[in-house]
């Protein structure tokens, strides 16, 4: 018998020791060296080739239905460079205006659309001035909705609203309330209620125009043609709290951030204004939480808070002209008067 090399040969070997149920009776079988056999079995075992009887049926080879490792990697890298590119790109994205007249946006605090709590005849005065306010645009600061889920779903019992009128709601702030939004930000009860996705869904019905919308922060520039930008970090909260400072969130923010004009936040539902000269960094910024629309708020009662009854948004007025770096930026609480202000300042 030749040296059996092909795979063909090492399985016959194999079996032939299955079959005669030790090497040496193998050997004598095949009329060959007991020390060829050996070392026959060795390269079988290296190639992974077990020693299985020659059965009397032929049994069919199936295909390895896995993904090879290799396609695997390849797919996971490319998953993360796409991922990448777009984390990338949603730090610090440019929105270029078109002229240098002053503009202002009005950071809306968390509308809770479907609350029974939701101050409606407020968010509807806001919006009214969205509309007739040139220059004016809208920053939503997130929590849209309640969308309650886990174990607060139990919570829809307590409100008038179902799920589906509340999604309705929520559609036609987005699309048809006529409110110009640049941002829309994913807050804690999109979490909840998981519905971010259904929120990019109705955001497609916009056609061409895409608003950004982003889960928890955005970070963004807005950009005049005289070379001027704003550098803006609105977020659902900042990390950080303290029961002496309501802003104690953004000041961090606006500390440890990159050159940040504007730090804007909502949540706890409750609002503030500040603005001081961070010489470090060469900016003046404004540091601001919005309280949002939802009162009569049980919960808040409950554990011995105070509700507010004003800052649902804060209007903050850039100009791109002024002359000082504390001029550059005005906030209003009021939101009328600072429409009203910005129509003056644009003439």
């Amino acid at each position: 018998m030749s040296a059996p090399t092909g795979e063909e040969e090492l399985r016959a070997i194999m079996r032939a020791v299955a079959e005669h149920g030790s090497k040496a009776a193998a050997a004598r079988a095949l009329g060959i060296a007991e020390t060829t056999l050996k070392s026959r079995v060795k390269a079988a075992e290296r190639e992974g080739i077990k020693a299985e009887k020659d059965l009397a049926i032929e049994l069919p080879t199936f295909l390895d239905g896995d993904e090879p490792i290799d396609d695997i990697i390849n797919r996971m890298s490319r998953n993360f460079e796409r991922a990448k590119k777009a984390q990338d790109a949603r730090q610090w994205f440019p929105i270029k205006l078109k002229d240098n007249k002053p503009i202002g946006i009005l950071f809306v605090g968390d509308p809770h659309v479907d609350d029974n709590g939701c101050a409606w005849p407020i968010l509807r005065e806001h919006i009214r001035i969205c509309n007739e306010t040139p220059g004016l645009y809208a920053v939503n600061i997130g929590d849209v909705s309640n969308d309650w889920g886990g174990r607060l779903i139990k919570k829809y019992a307590d409100q008038d609203t179902s799920v589906h009128t509340a999604r309705r709601l929520v559609e036609w702030l987005l699309l048809d309330s006529g409110v110009p939004w640049i941002a829309w930000l994913h807050g804690n009860h999109q979490h909840m209620g998981n519905t971010s996705a259904l929120h990019q869904e109705m955001n497609k019905r916009y056609g061409t125009q895409r608003v950004p919308m982003l889960d928890w922060e955005a970070r963004f520039v807005m950009q005049f043609p005289n070379g001027e930008e704003f550098r803006i970090n609105a977020a659902h909260d900042f990390p950080g709290n303290s029961m002496w400072n309501p802003i104690h969130g953004p000041v961090k923010a606006v500390k440890f951030g990159d050159r940040i004009d504007i730090a804007v936040s909502g949540h706890k539902h409750n609002w503030a204004v500040s603005q001081w000269e961070n010489a470090e960094q060469g900016t003046s910024p404004l540091m601001i939480r919005v309280r949002g629309y939802k009162h009569l708020d049980d919960y808040a009662r409950r554990i011995g808070k105070y509700e507010q009854d004003e800052g649902q948004s804060i209007l903050v007025i850039l100009d791109p002209n002024a002359k000082t770096k504390a001029g550059r930026m005005v906030a209003f609480v009021d939101v009328q008067r600072g429409a009203d202000y910005l129509t003056m300042v644009r003439q």
